[in-house]
């Protein structure tokens, strides 16, 4: 009994190692099984890290160049923004200024104003009747453009008339009441002379502090009057006219007070 019990138990053990064995390869084969499946997945982990390592960086590099482009923009519009501060500034300034200029010229115009207006009663008759076809300064519905403009068209006649001899016909009237009709001789807007067609009557224009004064004076050669205005209307060849001057109207006005 006892020699068969002996290779009963050899068998049995050596079945239980083998049975041992065979777990062991089975859970080594497991075990690598694992492993291959974890490298696999390590492996398709890196692939995947890469690609998406790829693809931040695309991003990045995307994100880093419209950066860029905003921080352009953003310098660009705060340089847009001083300059749009400079040019309000100087707009300002600028407004400023125009506004003191027109103040200025305001202020010029209605002196010029004042004086011509002031004026206007010692011009002689004619350049008078021109300057009031022209207008009204003292109109308050003009505007500063209209009262110049007919301030410096006054001024250029006034010029004119200064700067020229002229000639022309008015009646005017004599102490005794009666109207004369006489041919005027204006040696600039100062002074003139007048005479009646039959020579009956004469006299000198002037300006005064009390405006235009004519005077009748028996004592003022009418011919040479009459002369004066036959050579400035070309009817007589030029010759030598003799008459008083600003001298004579002087003193007229001594006289009169």
């Amino acid at each position: 009994m006892r020699s068969l019990i002996k290779p009963m138990s050899v068998v049995i053990a050596l079945c239980s190692a083998i049975a041992v064995k065979a777990d062991t390869v089975s859970e080594l084969e497991q075990l690598v099984n694992k492993w291959l499946q974890i490298e696999n997945q390590n492996s398709e982990l890196n692939t995947h890290w890469y690609e998406q390592k790829n693809s931040m960086k695309q991003t990045l590099t995307l994100l880093s160049a419209e950066q860029n482009q905003l921080d352009e923009l953003n310098k660009h519009r705060q340089k847009n923004s001083t300059e749009l501060s400079e040019k309000r500034e100087q707009l300002i300034t600028k407004q400023a200024e125009l506004e003191n200029d027109q103040q200025q010229l305001t202020t010029q115009l209605e002196h010029i104003i004042e004086q011509l207006l002031s004026t206007q009663i010692q011009l002689p008759p004619p350049l008078l009747t021109s300057w009031k076809n022209l207008g009204n300064l003292s109109n308050s519905q003009l505007s500063n453009t209209e009262k110049l403009q007919t301030a410096l068209k006054m001024l250029t006649l006034l010029t004119d008339f200064q700067q020229r001899i002229s000639i022309h016909e008015m009646a005017i009237k004599h102490p005794d009441g009666q109207e004369v009709w006489v041919k005027q001789l204006y040696l600039g807007a100062a002074q003139a002379w007048f005479v009646s067609e039959d020579l009956s009557y004469a006299g000198i224009g002037f300006a005064s502090e009390l405006g235009w004064q004519w005077k009748f004076d028996s004592n003022i050669n009418a011919e040479q009057v009459a002369l004066g205005i036959a050579v400035q209307q070309k009817k007589r060849a030029a010759d030598w006219v003799t008459l008083p001057m600003l001298n004579y109207a002087n003193k007229i006005k001594q006289e009169d007070k």
